[in-house]
């Protein structure tokens, strides 16, 4: 058997983006509580209907939508999880708003039809105020299970900003540009860990958490030493004194790379990656059938002996043909137990120990766009972990 948890975001309620966007709350929206309440066993869940008919702002609605998600994963029957991050826009987004020294100048895309505000730097970067703290306080409340508290890393909300402030400081100092740039990054990345997020895990700590995700998609975008040191330096310096739980979330990215630095990384409990969205749809244990796990030999060795998140279920858009082994409902692949659970068990064959090995999907399955298929898919993943060899 291997253990299995939740990796990040999950769709919000219709009901609850529409209470959000002060969008009128429709009489589907009810149905679909109602549908939720009684099928995840939601004690009073009859209270929010009279809260959103209401209309008025409440901090209940937010209790209320992160204990809908929570009952999700709970009922499902994953072992480590968290709030499917409910209450947060978007990762990068999220966190900018609280934190002090930026300003948002405009929309890009991230995946799939999703978008996101990108900000420019501004000035001394702080934290504003708590960036995940309330969330875990709810969670911590709610949860009858393990929690696992996703943030994003230092790293990757440097990599994804505009730096401008700290690069018209070093400007001035730097004897070139490209050194300007590059103590522009350090600075800036340093300044997020120490000013900002070894401030909120603190608090997380401080206040029950005992796993923290820290997420960085960014991690091998710039390959070349110096950077992937500088990744690495954030990440120890972020998880440094604290008496937690470390891991780290990576996917789309080069683990050719990242294998490289995965060693040096210190307090690193488990690396979370993602490997369904390079894999074939065929059954087997081998090498030919599991092509997308192959990767995974490169972290043994070159030295990392930690635990291993393994992504078993694809996340994006699937407009390909699924054969006998998986299925397709609303651009989204259904994969069967049977295959995910040769991904397992090729994994495990790899890493040697199953106890290392937890299953999850790559990434976060916002981009899925009906609960009834992301149910329908970590309730595969549930099943094949269960599953006798």
């Amino acid at each position: 058997m291997y253990l299995t948890q939740e990796i990040g975001s999950i769709p919000k309620p219709k009901w609850f983006i529409n209470y959000i966007k002060k969008s009128p709350i429709s009489e589907k929206d009810f149905q679909e509580i109602a549908f939720w309440g009684e099928f995840l066993e939601i004690e009073n869940y009859r209270d929010l209907i009279e809260l959103l008919k209401q209309g008025q702002d409440h901090d209940g609605i937010r209790r209320w939508a992160v204990t809908f998600v929570v009952r999700f994963f709970e009922k499902i029957g994953l072992d480590t999880i968290y709030t499917g991050e409910v209450l947060r826009k978007e990762m990068y987004e999220h966190a900018i708003a609280k934190i002090g020294g930026f300003k948002f100048v405009g929309e890009v895309q991230s995946l799939d039809n999703k978008y996101y505000n990108i900000a420019s730097v501004v000035g001394e970067v702080y934290r504003k105020e708590p960036i995940y703290l309330e969330e875990f306080k709810i969670a911590k409340n709610v949860s009858r299970k393990k929690l696992k508290v996703p943030i994003i890393g230092p790293y990757t909300l440097a990599d994804w900003s505009l730096n401008q402030y700290y690069y018209r400081r070093m400007l001035k100092k730097a004897s070139s540009i490209k050194e300007a740039k590059k103590r522009a990054r350090e600075k800036l990345a340093f300044s997020l860990v120490e000013n900002v997020f070894r401030k909120e895990v603190r608090e997380l700590v401080e206040n029950g958490a005992e796993w923290i995700q820290v997420d960085e998609p960014a991690a091998t975008t710039h390959p070349d030493e110096d950077e992937m040191l500088l990744f690495v330096e954030c990440f120890n310096e972020l998880t440094k004194g604290f008496h937690a739980r470390f891991s780290l979330h990576n996917c789309y990215s080069d683990y050719r790379i990242l294998s490289k630095y995965a060693p040096i990384l210190k307090n690193c409990y488990q690396l979370a990656l993602e490997f369904a969205n390079r894999d074939t749809l065929n059954l087997g244990k081998d090498d030919e059938n599991r092509v997308g796990y192959r990767e995974l030999k490169l972290f043994i060795e070159n030295g990392y002996d930690g635990n291993f998140g393994v992504g078993v279920l694809h996340v994006l858009d699937f407009d390909g043909n699924p054969g006998y082994y998986a299925s397709v409902e609303d651009r989204s692949l259904i994969e069967s137990p049977y295959l995910i659970r040769d991904r397992l068990d090729y994994a495990s064959k790899i890493v040697g120990d199953p106890s290392k090995i937890m299953a999850n999907p790559d990434c976060g399955l916002r981009t899925r766009r009906d609960w009834k298929i992301v149910w329908k898919k970590l309730s595969n993943m549930v099943l094949a972990a269960k599953m006798e060899d």
